[in-house]
């Protein structure tokens, strides 16, 4: 190799994650649930649609991005507020038009099942979602994906939800890592919040349509070519 070639290309590391990672790798991957791995948040903004128009809430311009990735109970109690209802109704009406939805089956986002298989045979996977974890066990298994995880952290099984970084700490804590030694992949900036203040390396894969939230690198898609091509480096 002459002096001038990079060694991480010697490595076959692609240049864009030996610029963001270096010759660092992850002794475990917590990966979000909701918008990255499964598409439930088309299914969820259904729901979610349907609970406002019925309440008649009239939500602010800033709200969007308060629910994107909250938890069912924040959402309840941000459209409760918007519309003067019981939050306990709005949360009942919330669950019910979300089991609905899924009823109908659950879709599973473009290169979550190969990331999970290629990363899984590499290192242990958790996912932490601040779905509860009746409904995070439940989605996981109608997508077909629930065997590739270890671990499951949900919003009920910490104290705090994202964004506090109670979630990922404890994932990282459960595959036997460090913190600063875990990868997450997330799409939303409530969730990377949560995996950077727990002190985790970050890849970000937003949602359409939605920023790309602070992170270690940013990616369009679970299919980047790239992406398999680092994790086949490790």
């Amino acid at each position: 190799m002459s002096a001038g070639t990079p060694p991480v290309a010697a490595a076959g590391i692609p240049p864009r994650f030996a610029e963001a990672f270096g010759d660092w790798t992850p002794q475990a991957i917590v990966f979000d649930c909701d918008g990255l791995l499964l598409d439930t948040e088309s299914v969820w903004q259904l729901a979610e649609d349907r609970v406002v128009a019925a309440h008649g809430a009239v939500l602010e311009v800033t709200d969007a991005a308060l629910l994107h990735g909250s938890t069912l109970e924040a959402a309840a109690e941000l459209i409760a507020r918007r519309c003067g209802q019981d939050e306990q109704v709005v949360r009942a009406d919330l669950v019910r038009e979300f089991d609905g939805e899924l009823a109908a089956g659950i879709r599973t986002l473009p290169g979550a099942a190969e990331i999970l298989g290629l990363a899984g045979a590499k290192v242990p996977l958790g996912c932490a979602s601040n779905s509860w974890l009746e409904a995070l066990e439940g989605k996981l298994r109608l997508g077909g994906l629930r065997e590739h995880f270890t671990v499951l952290e949900a919003s009920d099984t910490v104290e705090h939800p994202k964004p506090a970084p109670d979630m990922y700490a404890a994932a990282a804590r459960a595959l036997g890592a460090e913190p600063s030694r875990v990868l997450a992949f997330e799409d939303s900036g409530t969730g990377a919040q949560a995996a950077r203040d727990a002190g985790l390396r970050l890849i970000a894969v937003p949602t359409g349509g939605h920023p790309a939230p602070p992170a270690d690198l940013a990616l369009t898609a679970l299919t980047d070519p790239d992406l398999a091509a680092w994790i086949a480096s490790w």
